[in-house]
């Protein structure tokens, strides 16, 4: 299985999973045919399905659903969640009770999204990442951890 390459203006290496199956994007500087880049390859083509599993897009509801959930399971209160272009994170939430996240949130597997919201929802408790904050991820997602890896190594793009 070959996986096509696209070079962007970009700080780092990613593969990225989209309905139509994987691509990878690559920095300008580097070239497609360098040691790392084929490491990399090479590495995320043995972590991915055979085939790769078919995606089925989140709605806005079913994520404004999960939040929901998650807000009263916590009990933080989130005024108002936005969905929107985000380039380099998958979310953030202000002290004031606002929850942004990726509109690629929508095309991720809905554990990942699952995580993405816990993430956040948690910062309402914790404004870090310090030990308060993971100890009480361990204890409302157990497998937090795992999510995490998986979401750093597989990220998506929405295709439209």
């Amino acid at each position: 299985m070959s996986l096509p390459i696209v070079l962007q203006q970009r700080k780092s290496m990613a593969l990225y999973l989209t309905p139509d199956g994987a691509v990878v994007r690559i920095p300008t500087h580097l070239s497609p045919d360098d040691y790392a880049m084929q490491q990399f390859i090479a590495d995320a083509m043995a972590q991915l399905p055979d085939p790769l599993p078919p995606t089925t897009p989140l709605t806005v509801d079913e994520v404004e659903a999960l939040v929901a959930q998650w807000a009263d399971r916590l009990h933080v209160q989130v005024k108002r969640v936005q969905i929107r272009r985000m380039r380099s994170k998958w979310g953030s939430i202000s002290t004031a009770g606002t929850l942004t996240l990726a509109d690629d949130i929508l095309h991720l597997p809905p554990d990942l999204a699952e995580y993405i919201v816990v993430h956040e929802l948690m910062h309402l408790r914790y404004p870090d990442h310090r030990r308060g904050w993971r100890v009480s991820m361990g204890m409302v997602l157990s497998d937090w951890r795992e999510r995490d890896f998986r979401l750093r190594n597989f990220q998506t793009v929405s295709t439209t």
